[in-house]
């Protein structure tokens, strides 16, 4: 029987416990924000078990404290996992979607204890040990019951349900929880015309809210394109930034080869631009054109030139519409479902999709001419720079030579160069890419791709500035060769022979240069990384609310053998009880016996034996406590490990040598 219910608590320093089927209500709209509403059930059904069983848990002190710090890790290792896996965004939120059930172990013991609360010290580490030194301590027993239910509400509220129904939702739960604990004086009809007075002003705020949500969303995701994700359009260098470039060692995506299989294309395409201004990439003339797939809805012509090479890939896409990694020559894409795919002339395919790790096999011709002729925008030098790559052109005798020779003779001069992501100082001149290539001679690779586009153009070859990753990191473990968001890289595309061709001139070293600066922990990440996408692939049917079911059979287990160990009780009608000793010898009063003695300083170790642990400490004894304590140790034995256990005039002489002992 649940105490509270009969007795209601009239202390009102101590909050009542919540009414019956509140917290399944909040677990339940929880699961229908989130979509894991069969986990939600299965939560709802065992926090509002206490009520229909009398079945209740024997929990001392230390037992809170164990299974407190074991939610703890759980939260931080599967909070940890998901950031390590989803990215620190996404893994944050689905962290918090999660809390009702990384939360569950603490909340249903303090529901199945025969107290129904928890001390405050098994929430808090830093009380524990104040205590233990023997400092005074505030410590009243709380309810996790309220605190679970604002979690649930909090959770579903992760979920980003922007419609009406959430907010109805909220406001009935959050009305039943205060209805429930009203003054007894209060007017019913005042009460609930404060409070849908208050739910109106809180509705019209909420709604407001996301309104300058979506619009601050609006200006930051733009200003983040410009910067860190290139479009279609522009993409904005950090030519000139001062300080080190980031490093992100996040695998983005797979390009699958077996050990002994031709290596892929060296460099994946992402994004070409044709005009240079203000350190920032602009393709001009550009837009993007819808393409028409077969009728399979996974199949995108390109060109229609014929396939001379296959390359499958696996890349991770954020849900919309995003730019999408190929080889150079890409003329169809295969196995791609997409909703729609999109591409304009200079090379870039933008592809709307569901998002997560979605493959697709892009397939390449010899040569292309799916891409546009060069036209005055691929020959243009901006006045600024003009006269320097004009002036280095003549230098290097770039006119009046074939244009594969020009070529050799500028990999020649970028190869004097060197590389490096770390800037001291800004530009003296306020002209960073003039800079490099007159006195600094280092730099990373969009400093090489911007200056060896326009240096092409002013020797008379038409030239653009590519961008996309480097396929250069080949994991025996995956099969794979892994495109981290580090291989990042900048190269320019010339026209040579009728067709455009990938030119880099960013020094070899710079691959080895990024690599040696990965954390040593990388290798320990990327089996994490490897285990996750292997998960994300066994069905692609199955989404991420099937882990509920593992996450529940982790916890059923784990909390089945912890609980296992612990005396549970029935009350009773009559407000007695019915124990059950759950292992023999459990009140021998040799534990009484081994705690005296641990007291004066000899503590029985971690896997320790007792006849071991006896036999340690009985130089410490007088000579007659030694011989009492060692034919203590031997009934304790046999009561706890014989089947026949001891017999009663057994059992009283182990009393009586423990007590003289102590």
């Amino acid at each position: 029987m649940n105490v509270a219910a009969d007795h209601p608590i009239v202390n009102p320093a101590v909050p009542p416990a919540t009414p019956p089927l509140l917290l399944a209500a909040g677990v339940l709209f929880w699961g229908w924000q989130t979509g894991y509403f069969a986990a939600a059930l299965a939560i709802a059904l065992l926090v509002e078990a206490p009520r229909w069983t009398r079945l209740r848990l024997e929990l001392g002190e230390a037992d809170f404290n164990r299974i407190s710090d074991f939610t703890t890790w759980l939260f931080v290792g599967i909070a940890g996992y998901l950031v390590t896996t989803r990215g620190v965004s996404r893994g944050v939120i689905t962290a918090f979607q999660w809390l009702p059930g990384l939360l569950l172990p603490i909340v249903a013991v303090q529901r199945f204890s025969r107290a129904e609360r928890i001390n405050l010290t098994a929430l808090l580490r830093l009380l524990r040990r104040l205590k233990a030194r023997g400092q005074p301590v505030r410590d009243p027993s709380v309810d996790l019951s309220w605190t679970f239910l604002a979690v649930s509400l909090i959770a579903a509220g992760a979920a980003n349900q922007r419609g009406p129904g959430y907010f109805a939702g909220v406001l009935a739960i959050v009305a039943w929880a205060l209805w429930s604990v009203r003054p007894a004086h209060a007017s019913r009809g005042v009460w609930v015309a404060l409070f849908l007075v208050g739910g109106g002003l809180g509705y019209a705020g909420h709604v407001g809210l996301s309104q300058v949500q979506a619009a601050l969303e609006s200006v930051v995701g733009e200003w983040l394109l410009e910067r860190f994700d290139p479009d279609p359009y522009r993409t904005r260098t950090r030519i000139g930034q001062v300080g080190e470039l980031k490093q992100i060692g996040a695998i983005i995506a797979r390009v699958h080869a077996k050990p002994g299989d031709p290596a892929p294309p060296p460099l994946l395409h992402r994004a070409s631009y044709n005009l240079w201004s203000s350190n920032t990439w602009i393709a001009s003339g550009a837009p993007l054109a819808a393409l028409g797939g077969d009728p399979d809805g996974r199949t995108w012509v390109l060109s229609a030139e014929p396939v001379n090479a296959r390359t499958a890939i696996t890349a991770y896409f954020e849900p919309g519409r995003s730019l999408i990694v190929l080889p150079p020559n890409t003329v169809r894409i295969s196995e791609l479902a997409a909703i729609s795919v999109a591409r304009n002339r200079l090379g870039a395919v933008q592809t709307e999709l569901e998002g997560g790790w979605i493959h697709y096999v892009a397939q390449s011709a010899g040569s292309s001419t799916a891409l546009a002729a060069p036209d005055a925008a691929d020959s243009q030098l901006p006045a600024a720079e003009r006269a320097l790559f004009v002036e280095l052109a003549g230098r290097l005798g770039l006119h009046g030579v074939a244009p594969r020779e020009a070529l050799e003779r500028v990999k020649r001069y970028f190869a004097g160069f060197s590389y490096s992501v770390y800037r001291a100082a800004p530009a003296a001149s306020g002209d960073a890419l003039a800079e490099f290539v007159t006195r600094t001679r280092s730099g990373h690779c969009e400093y090489f791709a911007a200056a060896t586009t326009l240096l092409l153009r002013a020797g008379g070859i038409p030239a653009r500035y590519a961008t996309g990753y480097a396929v250069l990191e080949y994991s025996e473990l995956e099969e794979a060769w892994l495109v981290r968001q580090r291989h990042a890289h900048a190269w320019s595309r010339a026209w040579i022979g009728g067709q455009w061709i990938d030119f880099d001139t960013t020094p070899g070293e710079w691959f080895p240069v990024e690599s040696s600066a990965a954390p040593a922990w990388e290798t320990v990440m990327d089996w994490l990384r490897w285990a996750s996408f292997r998960w994300s692939q066994r069905n692609a049917a199955q989404d991420s609310g099937n882990m509920w079911w593992w996450l529940g059979g982790v916890l059923t287990v784990v909390l089945a053998w912890r609980l296992s160990r612990y005396r549970t009780t029935r009350d009773q009608p009559g407000g007695g009880r019915i124990a059950r000793v759950d292992w023999p010898g459990r009140d021998s009063e040799f534990y009484a016996l081994e705690r005296s003695v641990t007291a004066r300083g000899w503590p029985r170790l971690s896997g320790e034996s007792a006849s071991r642990w006896a036999g340690r400490v009985a130089g410490s004894l007088p000579a007659l406590q030694r011989t009492a304590l060692a034919e203590a140790t031997r009934l304790h034995e046999r009561y706890r490990f014989d089947p026949a256990g001891l017999k009663p005039e057994e059992r009283a002489r182990l009393r009586e040598l423990c007590a003289a002992i102590k």
